[in-house]
């Protein structure tokens, strides 16, 4: 049964860069305009695009849990960020996150890499879209999440969960679209942060729609995008996720960097 949680403390941890060998770029680097908001592309090897004034952080939950700069994937150039999960028998977190007041229509996207296929008993959270509780800033809220299932055949696809009772689970597509493992796939957002029917939630998956749901969203103006990796009792145990080339930006990105 999947864990409703109304707020999770945000914990800041530093992350030094690893000083592995390089490995070859997968695709160009995003061409940045003046659509973006901010970006990370992790070619600092370190968190510091995450961090900048003071508008992000990362925590992990020891001992099961690990963020790291890594260079055994990328998107482009050397660097991505590895999410590693080995919960079992609770929900357990690793995340990144960028928070502000963003305009009231924005996309969210990142990159990620599946090395391998896992089966999942529980929803596997791989972003989150949050935000600051009404009246208490220091408490953020589960708001919307993008998650991982797995299908019986051994396929895994993309689902959406909105903490909210009257909402929960979106309708899965029909056909199922599974997620590619092995290569780099790319979720993009949309997000339409207002307290009437026009708030809006997309997504996309390398560029193909897969959900589009029409619903009051705005509670707050801040909202903290947030890549990360929350799990028990995957199998393997041991689940790792790598993301690379995050951005918030006021036109879609889409996947134009695809390899």
């Amino acid at each position: 049964m999947r864990r409703i949680v109304v707020g999770w403390g945000a914990r800041l941890v530093a992350v030094a860069a690893l000083g592995t060998a390089a490995a070859p770029a997968c695709a160009r680097r995003l061409d940045l305009g003046s659509e973006f908001l901010w970006s990370a592309q992790h070619e600092t090897g370190d968190l510091s695009e995450w961090l900048l004034d003071g508008k992000g952080g990362s925590a992990a939950d020891m001992p099961d849990t690990a963020i790291a700069v890594s260079t055994d994937f990328a998107h482009s150039g050397q660097y991505s960020v590895k999410l590693s999960n080995a919960a079992v028998s609770d929900y357990e977190a690793v995340r990144l996150w960028r928070s502000d007041d963003y305009p009231e229509e924005a996309y969210y996207s990142a990159w990620y890499y599946l090395p391998r296929a896992s089966q999942t008993t529980n929803d596997w959270t791989i972003m989150q879209i949050r935000a600051p509780v009404p009246g208490d800033p220091t408490v953020i809220s589960l708001f919307l999440d993008v998650d991982l299932r797995s299908l019986p055949g051994g396929d895994m696809i993309l689902t959406v969960f909105d903490h909210r009772p009257q909402f929960l689970r979106a309708a899965t597509p029909d056909p199922a679209v599974p997620v590619p493992i092995g290569s780099w796939f790319q979720i993009e957002t949309f997000f339409r942060n207002a307290t009437d029917d026009t708030g809006r939630f997309m997504l996309w998956q390398n560029g193909q729609l897969l959900y589009d749901l029409h619903r009051p969203s705005g509670f707050n103006q801040t909202v903290y995008f947030t890549p990360c990796s929350v799990s028990e009792n995957l199998s393997p145990t041991d689940s790792v996720i790598y993301l690379d080339d995050a951005a918030v930006s006021v036109e879609r990105v889409g996947s134009a960097t695809t390899p």
